[in-house]
C-alpha cells in the first residue's frame, strides 16, 4: 500500500485538527514530521502548473462545494495521478464530489473519510502533552503520568 499526498500537506500541518487559532504545534515537531513523510510508502507529489491551473479549474466548476483552494489542490493531485480514493476529514468541502469526478484514465474517483485502523485505535500523530503529576516528597526517580506509566524521554535529535 501506498500514501499519496501533495507536497502541500507538509505546509498544512502545523496545528492540530480542530485546533482554533494559535494552537500551533511545537516547532519540534517539525522533525517527526518531516521523518513520517520521507517513509517509503509515502509518494510526495509536488505542486506544479498543471496541478495548480487544474486546482483552480476546479474550483470554479465545483463551488459550492469545493471552496477550499488547499483541497482543491489535494483533489487535482489525486485526479491527475490516477488515484484509486482521496481520503478526507472535510466531509462538507470534498465528500459530495464523491465519484462525480474522472481521474485522468477517465475512472471516477472514489472520496471518503478515512477507514477506522485496523490494528490499533487511530490516534493523532502529535497528541496533547500530558503534564506530569508532583512525586512524593520522599520518592526517588522519574516522575510518573497520570496513566501510571513513567514520564518519556523528550524529543532531542541524538
Amino acid at each position: 500500500m501506498q500514501i499519496w499526498t501533495s507536497s502541500l500537506t507538509l505546509a498544512e500541518v502545523y496545528k492540530r485538527r480542530g485546533a482554533g487559532t494559535g494552537a500551533q504545534l511545537p516547532a519540534q515537531h517539525d522533525q517527526d514530521l518531516d521523518a513520517f513523510f520521507e517513509q517509503e510508502f509515502i509518494i510526495e507529489v509536488q505542486v506544479d502548473h498543471d496541478i495548480a491551473t487544474r486546482a483552480r479549474g476546479l474550483l470554479r466548476e465545483h463551488t459550492p462545494p469545493l471552496r477550499n483552494p488547499m483541497d482543491a489542490v489535494h483533489l487535482a493531485t489525486a485526479l491527475a495521478n490516477n488515484l484509486d480514493e482521496l481520503h478526507t476529514f472535510d466531509g462538507n468541502n470534498l465528500l459530495p464530489l464523491d465519484g462525480q469526478l474522472a481521474r485522468a484514465d477517465g475512472v471516477p474517483l472514489q472520496i471518503r473519510e478515512p477507514p477506522p485502523p485496523i490494528i490499533a485505535q487511530q490516534q493523532d500523530f502529535f497528541p496533547p502533552p500530558i503534564a506530569p503529576t508532583e512525586p512524593p516528597a520522599a520518592a526517588v526517580g522519574p516522575a510518573v503520568l497520570p496513566d501510571g506509566g513513567p514520564e518519556p524521554e523528550a524529543l532531542q535529535p541524538s
